[in-house]
């Protein structure tokens, strides 16, 4: 019997908590949003119109002939339909539109985001020896947050956030126990970001998987130098899978004007600070459905959208519980310079996600071109609520 294999009691209450997660992945998601499961209703709210159906419809038609969506002439004189990013032109899910109807195919892509976030959050909370209920509860938080249910407004989004926890699991996993299988799927998952059409996220979660690995203690004899390399090559190696759907946009970008010209159109849709407090308490500012209790005109005047008349996303919430959990975990390890390692990273992502509110985010704007074409700070609220 190999002597690193589990017991044959602990693999057996392993295949158990796997096979309850599986099911909870699958069962929860589906009663949350049960007007999607149950009846004929359709994600409508948002750009999911404007945009995501659209764009999909005409990806559909394309391969339903046969033919590469290779280009787009519905926008303005025409351009490369992979070069506008946000199409997701090679995700998975756009593989449901060749069996299934246009609003069920885009149904069931929104719905299978859920147990992707799900199931990734807490592998990567079990792959960091979070005890098993700590990582249900964890999964549970940031999958029913109020910033992932909002999104379903704007699948592009969507797709790009349920997929980050599962990548960093990846990249947790490859740098662990560097091998090419690890490496192969710890590149797709980071691909997979890229490949649901949010550039930013991207960019954001190759950051913060090298934040992961070098902060991953070292195991003898390995070196600082091998640790360096390790993270380089999983970057590469996420950027190569993600080359069809990256060098296009990389392409228009050259070629154009970025999607934000100015700082000041980059900040647009700024978290106002006032909305931190939904962390909290729950969409007291920016719920649309005027149970908030607060008049619309004094939200209004507190809350400035950048000229827009709606909020990114109706809620930022993830509950006082989790809170007052995360505060303890802090509490219980701060001696670890870990710890503070992604205390920074947090403390910086919710500085960007103020955006106008403070100077952080026009620092990096002027400080790093390739992060110019970025625009919405409100967007890396997905990160902060993963945090």
């Amino acid at each position: 019997m190999d002597a690193d294999a589990p017991p044959p009691a602990a693999d057996a209450t392993g295949r158990v908590w796997r096979g309850v997660m599986a099911a909870l992945a699958l069962v929860l998601p589906a009663l949350f949003f049960f007007r999607a499961t149950f009846t004929r209703d359709i994600f409508l709210a948002g750009d999911t119109l404007r945009a995501f159906y659209p764009m999909r419809a005409w990806q559909a038609s394309r391969m339903a002939q046969g033919q590469f969506p290779d280009w787009f002439p519905a926008d303005g004189f025409g351009q490369s339909f992979p070069a506008i990013f946000i199409s997701g032109v090679f995700h998975p899910t756009t593989l449901l539109h060749l069996v299934l109807p246009l609003g069920v195919a885009v149904k069931l892509t929104v719905l299978l985001c859920f147990p992707f976030a799900f199931l990734g959050t807490a592998a990567l909370l079990r792959e960091w020896a979070v005890p098993r209920a700590g990582a249900l509860f964890g999964a549970l938080t940031f999958t029913f947050s109020g910033y992932l249910v909002c999104i379903t407004n704007n699948p592009t989004y969507l797709l790009a956030a349920s997929a980050v926890p599962a990548a960093l699991w990846g990249v947790l996993r490859f740098v662990r126990g560097p091998t090419p299988a690890r490496l192969t799927v710890g590149g797709l998952l980071l691909a997979l970001v890229a490949f649901g059409g949010d550039a930013q996220a991207f960019a954001v979660t190759q950051a913060l998987g090298l934040v992961v690995a070098l902060s991953e203690p070292l195991k003898a004899p390995e070196t600082w130098a091998r640790r360096a390399a390790v993270c380089l090559v999983m970057v590469a190696t996420g950027g190569l899978l993600a080359a069809p759907q990256l060098f296009p946009a990389v392409g228009l970008v050259l070629t154009g004007e970025p999607g934000a010209r100015t700082v000041t159109e980059a900040q647009r849709f700024s978290l106002h600070p006032l909305r931190l407090g939904e962390l909290l308490l729950g969409p007291f500012l920016t719920d649309p459905v005027g149970v908030r209790g607060i008049p619309e005109i004094v939200v209004r005047k507190l809350v400035f959208m950048g000229g827009f008349t709606r909020a990114w996303v109706d809620s930022l919430y993830v509950g006082t519980p989790a809170c007052v959990l995360a505060l303890a975990g802090l509490g219980a390890s701060w001696r670890k310079g870990r710890t503070w390692v992604f205390v920074g990273a947090w403390v910086l992502l919710l500085l960007l996600v103020l955006g106008s509110t403070l100077p952080v985010y026009g620092w990096v704007y002027q400080a790093l071109p390739l992060w110019r074409p970025f625009r919405y700070p409100e967007k890396l609220a997905s990160f902060v609520v993963l945090g």
